[in-house]
């Protein structure tokens, strides 16, 4: 563009001079064809020069056409009054002339400057729709976001999981020094970012004076002026964290300008909320694993000290950088058992410190400390006031443990019978991220698995000492039984009865083979050698009633008979078998809009097919549609884990149920499929009720769907509204496939789907009418359902009158 813009200086002054020198010739130009040659001058020097150069051309060009060629020549004044109009009509055209091309140029630069906004906001896109990894999600947004809003820095900012903090996550192009300190700061402090995502509001400041007049306290008067835009990161209503950008010097954020940071912003939250919940289905799958894995090797061996040391290596690095593991001894003291690091020689150096420095039992935090109160420690931030809080005054035991550069930390007790066993110590380096509270859910269950193996191993070999093994496993939850060398049952604890489904007065004496139903499938599987243990194996055991129940058996042959240690694991099998379908079934359900999101952007993106205005929004539409329908899903998933946590907080308040009815009955509507017809039918007076309005319009319009999706053959569905007693009692009817009676009350439950095979072509969840059930027990209302199948549903919701 600049050796344009030079070459375009040069023809406004030599060519009309060219042009000039042809007054020289033995037989110069007519007047009419010098105009044109002019004229020509003129379009060359705007062309290429815009229009000031083509202004500069006019001007050489109008004044060489008087005095060359305008008889009488070599004179600028016209020989009469029509040379001289014929001399400014020239300049007039002339004129005009250089505009048309100045506009030519600044349309073409318009035309540029869009197709290099729309390159960067694609390569954007293709960053964000390949990354996989928050870091991935977070380096595309600020190398490809920064660069396709055209600014010098940007820095992404993320709501830590108590919502009270923002966290520098990610950032480019700013100076290190401009950022200490602001690696994090609190919601409702008042800076740009922070208020942006209080308020849902964007912020577009032309230059520093305007950004100082609305926040006097980040004032920097020996920084240049600039522009800056920060903007909330929103994902379904609900902010997730703020981005910012900072250009070089004063920008005007015209609409276009603005609408592409917004559109940037909302790809950034979108990408990351969707990582985020491929990370926590991820990681679910991994916790169930370990805990799965470590189940397996707790119920390996009653050798507790040898088990919980694999225990305790089986956490590295899976779950910690440092594990260890001490028990309370005989006489009280604590006993490191075991500790683990992925470098054997750390091992050691931990060992040795540990004897150097043995716990005291009296101190107020720390192992000692969870054992002494049976209460979890939690550290998600190890900060250095802590570490010197902790060593009490040790320098030399400060700067070991300062050296280790320790991060988080979960202690968890062993508690088995309301007694604490011992802890189990989990601590993460700076090379591994903190401890969430989900680690301290997934180390307590640890914990809690641990103890009970401990307690069953320790009450195994007291009963082994006294010779009383009935009284000893009366107490344990697994089941126990012992047979004798012949295979007659000796002993039958309280837990194997309610396993086997058994009474020990009627089996005692008897052949386990010949009194316990289903015992040959545990003889063919789990009966040791002489001598040896054999297990744990999983097996499937049909109850007399014809019910199927999962139990897990080891077997142990001590020379005078075998002992069989059973374990009910038919609610775990079952859980994850549902944890299962429900994984397949949301990656199905998350797979499809995702995979017509994409196959519509690369039908949009090829450039062998040119597609007409209707056809594009044909394709826009499909993908707004199914990104809604994403948008959906990850809705219902986010929802269901608050609802679990106990961190859906409720809002009770006084509103009109009818009109809230009717707006969910207009929301529908307006995606409502042919055939399908909904009405509202409310008595008169129908009171206003208490309860959260958002929250109750999340069950109806779930209701709604429902009903609208199981009608497949369409037909009506009413909404109707009357008072029964203290309550406000809602009806939502359809007449479409219904619900066997047996199901009634499993389509509450987490994850049943009542068409899991989709035979009948209805897709979702399993989550809709969970957190339907949910959401009004805990407005103190009520849901139920009558249904017969084929003829349709009735599912009522009674909310509390307001007083």
């Amino acid at each position: 563009m600049r050796s344009s813009t030079a070459l375009g200086w040069a023809a406004a002054f030599l060519a009309p001079a060219a042009i000039s020198s042809l007054d020289a010739l033995s037989n110069p130009p007519s007047y009419q064809l010098a105009g044109f040659l002019y004229l020509l001058a003129v379009s060359l020097a705007a062309y290429l020069g815009g229009f000031a150069a083509g202004l500069v051309a006019t001007v050489l060009a109008t004044l060489g056409l008087d005095f060359f060629f305008t008889p009488p020549r070599y004179d600028f004044i016209p020989a009469n009054g029509d040379q001289g109009a014929g001399v400014a009509l020239f300049f007039v055209v002339a004129i005009l002339i250089a505009q048309l091309f100045e506009r030519r140029r600044q349309v073409q630069r318009q035309a540029e400057a869009a197709s290099a906004r729309a390159n960067r906001l694609q390569a954007v896109t293709a960053r964000l729709a390949e990354a996989v990894t928050p870091q991935q999600v977070l380096d595309a947004i600020v190398t490809e976001g920064v660069e396709a809003a055209e600014a010098r820095a940007g820095a992404i900012g993320l709501l830590t999981s108590d919502g009270e903090t923002i966290e520098i996550v990610a950032q480019r192009g700013y100076e290190r020094n401009i950022l200490v300190g602001w690696e994090a700061f609190p919601l409702a402090g008042d800076t740009p970012m922070a208020k942006a995502i209080r308020d849902d509001t964007p912020f577009f400041f032309r230059s520093s004076a305007e950004r100082d007049a609305a926040f006097p306290n980040l004032t920097r008067p020996d920084v240049p002026s600039h522009a800056v835009a920060i903007l909330p990161l929103v994902v379904e209503g609900r902010a997730i964290g703020g981005i910012a950008f900072t250009f070089p010097t004063e920008v005007e954020f015209d609409a276009e300008r603005r609408a592409l940071k917004a559109t940037l912003a909302q790809q950034a939250a979108q990408a990351i909320d969707r990582v985020r919940l491929y990370v926590a289905e991820r990681a679910l799958r991994q916790r169930m694993t370990f805990l799965a894995d470590a189940s397996e090797l707790l119920g390996s061996s009653l050798d507790y000290e040898s088990t919980l040391a694999q225990l305790a290596r089986l956490a590295v690095p899976e779950m910690a950088t440092w594990c260890s593991i001490d028990m309370v001894g005989p006489d009280g003291s604590i006993e490191r058992l075991a500790v683990a690091h992925e470098d054997p020689d750390r091992v050691a150096w931990a060992e040795t410190l540990g004897t150097d420095y043995p716990p005291d039992p009296d101190q107020p935090m720390g192992v000692p400390n969870v054992i002494r109160t049976m209460t979890a420690e939690f550290v998600p931030d190890i900060t250095d006031d802590l570490l010197v809080e902790g060593v009490q005054g040790d320098e030399r035991l400060l700067e070991i443990v300062r050296e280790l550069g320790l991060r988080s930390a979960i202690t968890v007790p062993l508690i088995a019978r309301g007694r604490a066993l011992g802890a189990l110590s989990l601590i993460r380096d700076e090379t591994a991220p903190r401890y969430t509270e989900l680690d301290l859910d997934l180390a307590s269950e640890l914990a809690r698995r641990a103890a009970s193996a401990v307690d069953n191993a320790i009450l195994y070999r007291e009963a082994e000492r006294r010779g009383d093994a009935s009284r000893a496993l009366a107490h344990v939850d697994d089941g126990v039984v012992l047979l004798d060398e012949e295979g007659a049952v000796v002993s039958v604890n309280p837990a194997a009865e309610r396993i086997l489904s058994v009474d020990s007065a009627a089996v005692v004496g008897e052949t386990a083979l010949g009194s316990i139903r289903g015992w040959s499938e545990i003889e063919d599987n789990a009966r040791p050698s002489q001598g040896e243990a054999r297990g744990p194996v999983t097996l499937p055991l049909v109850q007399s009633d014809g019910a199927e129940r999962w139990v897990s058996v080891s077997g142990v042959d001590f020379g005078d008979g075998v002992v069989y240690a059973l374990r009910d694991v038919t609610a775990e099998r079952l859980l994850e078998r549902t944890r299962s379908d429900f994984v397949a079934t949301a990656s199905h359900e998350l797979r499809t809009p995702l995979s017509a999101v994409l196959g519509a952007v690369k039908t949009l993106r090829r450039e062998d097919v040119a597609f007409d205005a209707e056809q594009r929004e044909m394709l826009m539409s499909m993908i707004e549609s199914e990104a809604e329908r994403l948008a959906g899903i990850v809705g219902q998933i986010l929802l269901t884990g608050q609802l679990d946590a106990g961190r859906l907080p409720l809002e009770h308040e006084r509103f009109d149920p009818v009109e809230l009815t009717k707006s969910v009955v207009d929301s529908a509507e307006l995606h409502l499929p042919s055939g399908i017809e909904l009405r509202v039918e409310a008595d008169e007076n129908v009171p206003a009720v208490s309860g959260d309005p958002n929250q109750l319009r999340q069950v109806l319009s779930n209701l709604v769907d429902n009903a609208i999706k199981y009608s497949p053959q369409g037909g009506d569905v009413e909404l109707r509204l009357n008072r029964n007693g203290q309550f406000a009692r809602i009806e939502v009817a359809d007449c479409g496939l219904g619900i066997p009676h047996d199901e009634h009350e499993r389509i509450f439950e987490k994850f049943y789907r009542l068409d899991p095979a989709l035979t009948r072509g209805v897709n979702g969840t399993g989550l809709g009418l969970y957190i339907s059930k949910e959401l009004v027990e805990r407005m103190n209302g009520r849901i139920s359902v009558d249904s017969e199948l084929g003829r349709g549903s009735t599912f009522v919701v009674e909310v509390p009158l307001a007083v």
